[in-house]
């Protein structure tokens, strides 16, 4: 009976750093077996599963003049069960080299693209290895070296996969657009990316814009001048202000565009982070934010996304608001979720519009183009979790957000 629990998919699952390109996990699969085509008497412990072998028979060809000791999965000869579902791996284990590339197709949400786990000389390839040799009828515990956690090395070269694979999409992307009409939306996240990054240098020029703007109106309350004059540069100088405040809104929804990437983090001190970046906004219109204690702890998570989530929903108490209000942020922990509240006692949301504060395009403000809330919705949906209007009375309103464990 297979053991859901103990399942390749569920820990490419918790453990994928990224989705790449096949160009990228193909040549990683080359990457990983280099060092024992070029030391050939170091003796190793292979273990590999591919659905198919003829696409690496050049590689696995090289392999058999190594000196290496071959497990394959690709039969059901080897296991107790089938844990392995629709993934693939290479495994090297040897005593001073190893390294784990774990990565599935199927459940990808890139079409092309697989899910994708890299991990060298560390500790995790022992739990790694531990989980697999329990489901098999070969003990491989016996191939294993104490290993410590290499966590420094681990992130230092999944940057550099991450930046190769970079490089893959770009090369992808200009070569559906010289020499096909292929459907845009095979190219959108990479676009998406493009947006993240020039999303945020927008944002910094507009924090310089708002903060001479600000010197400026300090500055002509001691001019002498006209009137006239100086009513007309104060009036520029608060259009000047109110617009890149409004752009600035927008390039939120940009940020939320970006591909899902899922990292571990402190829930504790995102929270914090992304009520300070409100904090500015809240102390103008006099709205005082509050967080209920709660113990830290670790989370996986898109960041971006959460803190687009969060930050839209506070800007939005903040609107609803009056000088006397306050925004209370609590978080509850749960057996299979993360339920993040935020309450407000400001303007109530009506029933005829509560149906349609989540669709794209909808939007009661005077500004803006109501891509807000139907972004996040569909973006939190990418990542397995949720965001919803819990209720709306004359007293209070509150939101929930609630992330998967």
């Amino acid at each position: 009976m297979k053991n859901n629990y103990n399942t390749l998919l569920q820990y490419l699952y918790e453990n994928s750093q990224y989705e790449c390109t096949k160009e990228t996990v193909d040549g990683l699969f080359r990457a990983i077996l280099e060092p024992l085509f070029n030391n050939q008497k170091y003796e190793s412990t292979v273990l590999l599963r591919l659905k198919d072998s003829d696409k690496k028979k050049t590689q696995l060809q090289r392999l058999a003049f190594s000196n290496v000791e071959i497990f394959s999965f690709n039969n059901i000869d080897n296991q107790k069960s089938d844990i392995w579902e629709s993934v693939e791996f290479l495994i090297v284990l040897g005593s001073r080299y190893s390294a784990a590339l774990i990565w599935d197709y199927e459940n990808a949400e890139k079409k092309g693209y697989a899910k994708l786990c890299l991990i060298y000389n560390s500790k995790l390839i022992i739990d790694l290895v531990k989980r697999i040799s329990d489901n098999s009828n070969v003990d491989f515990k016996q191939y294993l070296s104490e290993r410590r956690q290499n966590i420094l090395l681990n992130q230092s070269i999944n940057q550099l996969v991450s930046f190769l694979n970079e490089k893959n999409e770009e090369a992808l992307f200009n070569e559906k657009n010289n020499n096909s009409n292929d459907d845009i939306l095979q190219t959108a996240n990479i676009v998406a990316q493009k947006a993240k990054f020039i999303a945020h240098e927008i944002k910094n020029s507009l924090s310089v814009i708002n903060l001479y703007s600000k010197i400026a109106q300090k500055r002509l309350e001691n001019v002498k001048a006209d009137d006239e004059i100086l009513s007309s540069l104060t009036n520029a100088l608060k259009c000047i202000t109110n617009a890149s405040e409004n752009i600035s809104s927008q390039i939120g929804d940009l940020r939320c565009l970006s591909t899902p990437y899922i990292v571990e983090v402190n829930l504790k001190k995102l929270v914090e982070n992304t009520v300070n970046m409100c904090e500015k906004k809240a102390q103008d219109a006099g709205v005082d934010i509050k967080i209920a204690d709660f113990d830290e702890f670790i989370i996986q998570t898109d960041k971006t996304k959460f803190e687009c989530t969060l930050t839209n929903i506070i800007y939005n108490a903040i609107e609803a608001c009056n000088s006397e209000c306050e925004i209370l942020i609590n978080v509850i922990k749960e057996a299979d979720a993360i339920r993040i509240l935020i309450k407000n006692n400001g303007e109530m949301i009506s029933d005829e519009i509560k149906d349609k504060i989540f669709e794209e395009n909808f939007t009661t403000k005077e500004k803006g183009n109501g891509l807000g809330l139907g972004i996040c919705k569909k973006q939190m949906a990418l990542i397995g979790a949720s965001v919803n209007l819990v209720e709306s009375t004359k007293d209070k309103t509150v939101f929930e957000i609630v992330l998967p464990l």
